[in-house]
């Protein structure tokens, strides 16, 4: 479970794996080894902290595009699982005249659940279990490199590395992603569990560009950021749709973060969510 975890994290150094070759940092480790390094302390991690920033950009046929911004601060502690985050997300002025923006807190842990707060109403919601369940058996499936290697390895077409003072900077292009032939090389990595809906929107994902980003200390070989940035078109409803991403993600606190405990109050006050609401919720 923890390795599921961290995987999560550590997708971007795993993607690099096939492409490395004989490439050299300036102080004469190969990529492979530096991974390698990488990847064992990520494991071996019990807690860390992560910033997360994500832009979007959908435009929809002719029409002018819509922006999501949002922000996150995690804390996470990996043994037993749990994690609190603060999310805030501007989704513009959504035609109103003024911008919408949502503050919230979530709260997990393996032995009370998965909690959300409502944006609107300040209210606490506790998701089914069945919910639960789906997102740690695709944690769990997501523990063997080989397998994560396989959806990427056909599509990497640039890989480079630059070396500075106290990092390695690995740098991944791809562009030209069948989607349908990523999806398919998913299977046994939990995507099984997707919702079917889900899983046939995906398949219409075209992934244009793509441009991945890792730092990783030289001394930790702790992964300290990342930057993606991506362009994907999709049809949707007979509609083409084009949808920019960036994300900046900056890992610190290594092994600093206390046990986390989901507050009495949360666990005295919170609504559980049925399945059959889960669903209405998301269509």
């Amino acid at each position: 479970m923890k390795k599921g975890l961290l995987t999560l994290v550590s997708a971007g150094t795993l993607v690099a794996l096939t492409a490395c070759g004989d490439m050299t940092s300036d102080d004469g480790m190969s990529v492979e080894e530096i991974l390698n390094e990488s990847i064992s302390a990520m494991e071996s991690l019990e807690s860390y902290s992560m910033t997360m920033d994500m832009q979007q950009v959908m435009n929809v046929g002719d029409e002018e595009g819509m922006s999501i911004n949002s922000s996150s601060t995690t804390s996470l502690f990996l043994d037993p699982i749990a994690m609190k985050q603060t999310t805030e997300m501007n989704m513009g002025d959504m035609g109103l005249g003024e911008e919408a923006v949502m503050e919230y807190l979530t709260y997990f842990t393996e032995e009370d659940g998965f909690f959300v707060e409502d944006p609107t109403t300040g209210d606490w919601i506790k998701l089914p279990e069945s919910f639960m369940d789906e997102i740690l058996a695709m944690s769990d499936a997501q523990m063997s490199p080989e397998d994560q290697l396989k959806p990427f390895k056909e599509y990497i077409s640039d890989l480079s590395i630059e070396t500075t003072d106290d990092s390695y900077l690995i740098t991944l292009t791809g562009e030209g992603i069948d989607m349908d032939e990523f999806m398919a090389e998913m299977n046994g990595m939990g995507m099984e569990n997707m919702d079917p809906m889900m899983s046939e929107m995906m398949g219409d994902i075209d992934v244009e560009a793509l441009n991945y980003e890792i730092t990783i200390d030289k001394e930790s070989f702790y992964q300290t950021e990342s930057t993606i940035e991506m362009t994907m078109n999709m049809d949707m409803m007979g509609e083409s749709m084009t949808t920019e991403q960036t994300v900046d993600m900056v890992l610190t606190d290594f092994n600093e973060v206390d046990p986390i405990e989901v507050p009495q109050d949360v666990l005295d006050n919170a609504k559980e969510m049925s399945e059959e609401e889960m669903m209405g919720a998301g269509q």
